[in-house]
């Protein structure tokens, strides 16, 4: 299965907590929050888990309420977070991977903005962050442009392969079958670092 991705069949993104509990993880970060709700999953499993999200406008995409929206969706997750052992960070991707010393993660679960150049941004930017034997995930690995440079299209089934053979992963994985029935609708993708 060498540059492609071998299914995982009857898995799901939910899954993905007992398997780091499995792998003995303590510690990870989950980039692209929204409201909190994945970030609940992880965190209920016991695993410290850093937020990552800014909660505002990419400055590519215009929309007069997403600011009030996107303090709704904040203060939201903060709510639903606040029983766990959580840390939310409020910056974009990049700034944020800056912050954190190369190697010091567990697992890194990018769900943050799905276009191009920032899924590709967000593998390049957290890969370094991620322990030797860790993993580095993400969700909705799927292309839904319509045309050529559509902004708020999800490129991720492009990007994934294309950046771990950049990176050298020589395996990879998406958690669900293609056609199976007992699958997220839109699947994860994962690859352990070696």
């Amino acid at each position: 299965m060498k540059g492609r991705p071998a299914e995982i069949p009857d898995s799901y993104r939910n899954d993905l907590p007992a398997f780091f509990k499995e792998m003995g993880f303590k510690v990870g970060a989950e980039i692209g929050v929204y409201q909190g709700e994945f970030s609940e999953i992880l965190a209920k499993d016991g695993l410290k888990l850093y937020c990552v999200d800014p909660w505002a406008d990419y400055g590519d995409y215009h929309d007069s309420g997403m600011k009030t929206r996107m303090d709704l969706f904040h203060e939201e997750t903060k709510k639903r977070l606040a029983p766990y052992d959580c840390t939310i960070i409020r910056k974009f991707s990049e700034d944020a991977a800056k912050d954190f010393e190369d190697e010091s993660l567990d697992f890194v679960y990018i769900d943050g903005h799905h276009g191009f150049k920032y899924v590709t941004q967000d593998i390049w930017d957290w890969y370094p962050k991620v322990k030797k034997g860790g993993v580095l995930a993400g969700h909705d690995y799927i292309f839904t442009a319509k045309k050529p440079y559509q902004l708020h299209a999800c490129h991720v089934k492009f990007v994934v392969p294309a950046i771990t053979g950049a990176l050298g992963v020589r395996n990879w994985y998406v958690l669900g079958e293609r056609h199976g029935e007992n699958r997220d609708p839109h699947r994860s993708w994962m690859f352990i670092k070696s």
